[in-house]
């Protein structure tokens, strides 16, 4: 089907009143003109036009019959980031859970295939493995960026603008990957309302309600609101609330912390200032920027803010490790209330609406007042994206079926991630609802972060002096150049 025919049938709809080894499971509204309506000679109310649903949206895939067809999908199968939105086996009174496994029976019913979930400890792997035995195993596989990325020169996935059935410029799928990280005219990796593991992996601060209150700080919503949310009064509301409580000179987890952070956020600040590693040509190819004045010196503030006395990587501090809510861990300092700005992945929400520390949630702080909007980051090996591989038989089905699972998650799954978001153990989070709208809707998505040519990423994430900044960029940036030339050779080598 092609893409003008689906728009056409999108439009049409809009008129309708009211309109294997693996695991298997069981268009935007729009308005009408009044002036088009006949007159009558005693005003009626106005109806509104009901707005496209679940009902509704699946009619637009209504004709199709593929026979039962097993629609293979591959996915992380453990982890802390172990994929959860691709497949419910049923309905367990949990609101992902449950959203996953409505979409995919309507989905089935609708189509008439069946969902099929692949689930592999180093997914990509295993899908590489499957790629070069020529062996048509898959029809889509998820994984984080940086683990999907070397499979762009080395063709082994498809082009999502060359699959006649998928329409990357839908709402439903996420525009600002698609535009940022196309590369050569090519899109090599998407994700949108298909999934809720994107939002699990995209950047946002924490900020502690309480701690505000006591020290009478500025509250957070209303700096962000009035665009004065930036880096300096970032800083100056982190040093204010840090306390040595016991006044060893020591910094523990019995004391409070103005800033927790990790050595990624380094970058990830940097690029909420609305740099990138690198930017695009008119050829949609890569150059570096990194290097510039202004990027130099952003970058010097931000090594200067994640090293400061106030956060727990300063020198003194024994907060260092992470990923559980032991002692001395990021996750658990924030938990017990002894820290005020927490920046890390949307995933921890969800774990803290369960504990007793009443937070909020915001975008990462502007670089200064003048800067014109706010961007959000993300973590380059634990967003997950999608990515379908070139020995697919049947590109046409295997898209539209892969548009439609898009598009029906739009009344599925994102609702229901806000619902799960927000929820905490007695009452909605209202405020941070427009903010989470906010941070999904301003990620700054740079190639620089997901390929890390000549390891120009990976130079940025690890200084922790800022005067070296300058002299580490000049002595990388051969290499980096010379690996990005490789890439794009090798990304011509596939074209035709």
């Amino acid at each position: 089907m092609k893409k003008k025919i689906f728009a056409w049938l999108l439009a049409a709809l809009m008129l309708i009143p009211g309109l294997v080894s693996c695991s298997e499971s069981g268009t935007n509204a729009e308005e009408t003109d009044p002036a088009a309506a006949p007159a009558a000679e005693t005003a009626a109310p106005e109806e509104e036009e009901p707005e496209m649903g679940l009902d509704t949206a699946k009619l637009l895939y209504a004709d199709r019959n593929y026979e039962g067809y097993n629609y293979r999908i591959a996915d992380r199968a453990s982890g802390d980031w172990m994929t959860f939105d691709v497949y419910s086996e049923e309905i367990t009174g949990e609101v992902i859970n449950d959203s996953v496994y409505n979409r995919n029976v309507v989905l089935e019913d609708t189509m008439n295939i069946k969902i099929v979930e692949c689930p592999f400890d180093g997914v990509t792997g295993n899908v590489k493995t499957s790629i070069t035995a020529a062996a048509d195993d898959y029809d889509i596989f998820t994984d984080g960026l940086s683990a999907i990325a070397p499979l762009v020169t080395q063709h082994y996935i498809l082009d999502f603008n060359t699959v006649e059935t998928v329409h990357p410029e839908n709402a439903w799928w996420d525009q600002g990957l698609y535009k940022d990280l196309s590369v050569g005219g090519g899109s090599y990796m998407m994700t949108g309302d298909i999934s809720v593991m994107d939002n699990y992996g995209t950047w946002c601060y924490l900020f502690n309600k309480q701690i505000i209150q006591d020290y009478d700080l500025d509250d957070p919503y209303t700096l962000v609101d009035t665009g004065k949310w930036t880096l300096d009064k970032h800083n100056e509301m982190a040093e204010t609330a840090t306390t040595d409580a016991d006044g060893d000179g020591k910094w523990t987890m019995a004391d409070t912390y103005g800033f927790i952070t990790e050595n990624y956020n380094t970058v990830a600040l940097w690029s909420c200032f609305g740099y990138r590693i690198c930017e695009k040509d008119e050829n949609d190819l890569p150059y570096f920027t990194y290097d510039g004045e202004r990027q130099v010196s952003a970058l010097m503030r931000v090594i200067d803010t994640q090293y400061a006395p106030f956060t727990n990587m300063g020198s003194k501090s024994t907060v260092t490790g992470g990923g559980s809510f032991q002692d001395n861990t990021r996750e658990n300092q924030f938990a017990i209330g002894r820290a005020l700005f927490y920046y890390a992945g949307m995933r921890n929400v969800t774990l803290y609406r369960e504990a007793d520390t009443d937070f909020g949630i915001i975008p990462a702080p502007k670089e200064d007042e003048q800067q014109d909007r706010y961007y959000s980051s993300y973590s380059f090996s634990n967003l997950t994206a999608y990515a379908l591989p070139v020995t697919i038989a049947d590109t046409d089905k295997v898209g539209d079926i892969t548009e439609a699972m898009a598009h029906l998650s739009v009344y599925t799954l994102t609702p229901a991630y806000y619902d799960q978001t927000l929820v905490g153990k007695s009452t909605r989070d209202v405020e941070s609802e427009p903010m989470i709208a906010l941070i999904m809707n301003t990620r700054n998505f740079d190639l620089g972060i997901v390929f890390d040519w000549g390891s120009s990423f990976s130079s940025m994430m690890g200084m922790q002096d800022s005067s070296m900044v300058s002299s580490t960029f000049a002595k990388g940036l051969k290499v980096a150049n010379k690996a990005m030339d490789k890439f794009i050779t090798k990304l011509a080598e596939g074209e035709g």
